[in-house]
């Protein structure tokens, strides 16, 4: 039996499912997926300081596009200390506020007590520095596509296969990664950050972290191959970052690699 099939019958399961869509690739696939195994499913976004905006209307555009009713709940992570604080393990405390207010969510709005919740980790997320999957442990959230060994680059290859409109989205994890634990983060921080990734995904770069490891300094990442690009246009990427309130502008001539912020806290690189 294909692990396809295997998910299917997985989320055939379960009779009523809340599936945690963010508008990343891998919870847009199990969406999709909820959508075929015909469950009764409604999918939930959160808004938050943390996440583009962008991201909560993709979210609503993969629900639109699979029929499944979609709702937004909006979630002010930054009434976290330790998330305002970016404490290391920030995502821990912050999975425990947001599977709070889903249940609270489902609690007013559903008579049925038969929903679980699903969310879109998968076994890629399980080797790599996650404690948000402990919380999730904790909450007893699902995590279909890890339970059928599903690692991020089958689930690019399934969806194009599928003709599914998100295969190739870059993954977007949340602003707070864009500056070094202990910051104290605000939303003016956030949403320059925000912007700025926004300005240089106009101009057709895919892979784009804009990493703030001091207050007012921009350090533009892009995939290796795209730096000298970047540098090429470095005058207009400064001068647009300026306008957005930053005061210096570099470009990592590393290029795009995620976690950087861990090596601050292990204090070494990796290869």
């Amino acid at each position: 039996m294909s692990k396809w099939t295997s998910l299917l019958d997985y989320i055939g399961s379960h009779r009523d499912i809340v599936v945690l869509l963010s508008g990343g690739l891998d919870s847009s696939f199990l969406t999709y997926a909820c959508f075929k195994a015909k469950s009764n499913v409604v999918a939930v976004t959160f808004s938050s300081p943390l996440m583009p905006k962008k991201e909560v209307e993709d979210a609503a555009l993969v629900a639109k596009d699979f029929g499944i009713k979609h709702f937004v709940i909006d979630s002010d992570d930054l009434s976290v200390s330790e998330v305002r604080h970016n404490h290391h393990r920030r995502c821990y405390f912050c999975r425990k506020h947001r599977d709070n207010l889903v249940k609270k969510w489902m609690d007013s709005c559903f008579v049925s007590k038969n929903f679980v919740i699903m969310d879109g980790a998968t076994d890629s997320d399980f080797s790599e520095y996650r404690p948000g999957l402990e919380a999730a442990k904790e909450d007893r959230v699902l995590h279909p596509l890890r339970e059928m060994g599903f690692k991020k680059e089958e689930i690019r290859k399934l969806a194009r296969e599928f003709g599914l409109s998100f295969w190739d989205k870059p993954s977007s994890p949340c602003l707070a990664t864009r500056f070094p634990y202990g910051t104290t983060l605000n939303e003016e921080d956030l949403t320059r950050v925000a912007k700025a990734e926004e300005y240089l995904i106009s101009l057709g770069f895919r892979n784009v972290r804009v990493r703030s490891y001091q207050r007012s300094v921009a350090i533009v990442e892009v995939s290796p191959n795209d730096v000298e690009k970047v540098w090429a246009i470095k005058d207009d990427v400064k001068s647009a970052l300026f306008e957005l309130g930053f005061l210096v502008v570099a470009v990592d001539l590393e290029g795009h690699k995620s976690g950087k912020m861990d090596y601050i806290l292990k204090g070494r690189r990796e290869a």
